[in-house]
């Protein structure tokens, strides 16, 4: 009996070894897969060389949202702060794999040197900005934020304005960042034959619209502005929106009439002060003469690419070779007598050196040690927007605003009456069926014709 007894016991003793070491062997697999799906591990996994490994985990990491983005920037802060101070000339394939991650996560182009994280979702965006009590600044642009070729404006915005410490510190800290795309960013190509090619985008500007967790409109910022300018009208947009946003319908509007009312005739005031140390501006009463608007339209079919071309003036510059090319109904747009804008900006703006994350941003992405001038440029460039923009395009836009119209309409309205680009024309303009360049039209035109036509 006893024997009998002892020789039971011996598989009963292996079979709980056995258990054991099976619960042992799962929960260490467990454990495994926990590490694995850690937002440190993946940010690691992020930038393996091996797609199949680095493409799972930068989805996962940008489907964690802002704590993904943290935990990528956290693990690669070194590498991310050689970026920002001292960047490559030649980016290794591995510094390449960390930008793309970087960009792919925050959705933002360049997202190492501003550090930001921006929503595509607005609904999303709204939830956060209930969560932690901030408004939203939700970016209106032609094309997309984490692509290379967006609109001339967001570019210069990845370049000049997003990377700036002191912009980048009240866009993390004050706002939820949130994005959408008006629509594709219109390119041209010329392809020289031998394998060379120049491609830019042609007309398209963008508005940072300040929003409630409602997604109320608070304030629309329309265009380039500098640094200083940029954090000023951000500010005062974040002080109108804790003012407004808690108030009910009617208070509300209320609110944000007194508001944009306020900031205009303080506009006025500051115009007119720069007046008496520049008197070769126009009064402030005359400068509808300026706006955007006012440009003759009287011989030009409808507003296109040609007419909102001129209204920024850094984008102007970069689009008008490629317009010229084009040579479309050029000579019958007229413009008004030339504002000499930069006495419009003050001196402190327009001197002031740019960042240096813009300038590391710039010779990573020229290739080129030297940038100093090109920056200078840039940075006089963006002042010179800022002015015009303030007291034609923003001007416009607060008045807009007085009426408290929905996102929606305020949208449209914007970019057919501000920007000059309505959704209302697919081709802005740039399709002339009075022409022919001896070219066949093809099969797809035709057919999309033949559906206008019906």
């Amino acid at each position: 009996m006893t024997h009998r007894i002892r020789s039971l016991a011996l598989p009963l003793v292996l079979l709980a070894l056995a258990t054991t070491s099976a619960v042992t062997s799962l929960a260490l697999a467990e454990r495994e897969r926990h590490h694995a799906d850690d937002p440190d591990s993946l940010a690691r996994r992020a930038v393996d060389p091996d797609p199949d490994v680095a493409e799972p985990a930068i989805a996962s990491l940008r489907a964690l949202g802002p704590a993904g983005h943290a935990a990528l920037l956290r693990v690669h802060a070194a590498a991310i702060t050689t970026l920002r101070d001292a960047p490559p000339l030649a980016p290794d394939d591995a510094t390449e794999r960390l930008r793309r991650a970087i960009d792919v996560v925050s959705a933002q182009r360049d997202g190492h040197a501003s550090g930001l994280y921006w929503h595509t979702d607005l609904d999303t965006a709204r939830a956060e900005a209930r969560r932690t009590g901030r408004p939203i600044l939700s970016l209106r642009l032609l094309g997309r934020l984490d692509e290379e070729l967006s609109c001339a404006n967001s570019r210069f915005f990845r370049t000049v304005l997003y990377p700036n410490a002191a912009v980048a510190r009240v866009l993390s800290e004050r706002f939820v960042l949130h994005w959408s795309s008006e629509r594709p960013a219109p390119v041209i190509t010329i392809d020289m034959g031998d394998g060379r090619r120049i491609e830019r985008t042609v007309t398209g500007n963008s508005v940072h619209y300040v929003l409630d967790a409602d997604g109320r409109p608070i304030d629309a910022i329309p265009g380039l502005y500098a640094p200083a300018q940029f954090t000023a009208a951000l500010e005062r947009g974040h002080a109108l929106a804790t003012r407004c946003a808690p108030l009910a319908r009617d208070a509300f509007d209320t609110c944000l009439r007194d508001g944009h009312d306020a900031e205009l005739a303080e506009l006025e005031r500051s115009w007119e002060e720069r007046r008496a140390s520049a008197p070769e501006l126009p009064l402030y009463a005359a400068l509808q003469l300026s706006d955007p608007g006012a440009i003759d339209q009287a011989r030009v079919a409808a507003p296109s690419a040609l007419v909102a071309m001129p209204i920024t003036v850094g984008k102007a510059a970069i689009e008008t070779p490629m317009m010229r090319l084009m040579a479309r109904d050029v000579a019958r747009v007229t413009t008004p007598p030339p504002i000499r804008w930069e006495l419009a900006a003050t001196a402190d703006v327009l001197d002031a050196r740019p960042d240096a994350r813009t300038l590391a941003l710039l010779r990573l992405k020229t290739g080129r040690r030297d940038v100093d001038a090109l920056a200078a440029r840039l940075a006089s460039v963006a002042a010179i927007d800022g002015a015009r923009n303030e007291v034609t395009l923003h001007r416009r836009a607060r008045g807009l605003l007085r009426t408290a119209p929905g996102l929606t309409v305020l949208n449209e309205r914007v970019y057919a009456e501000l920007f000059l680009t309505p959704a209302s024309d697919p081709w802005l303009g740039l399709r002339a069926d009075d022409l022919w360049d001896a070219l066949e039209v093809p099969a797809g035109a035709r057919a999309e014709r033949r559906e206008e036509t019906r």
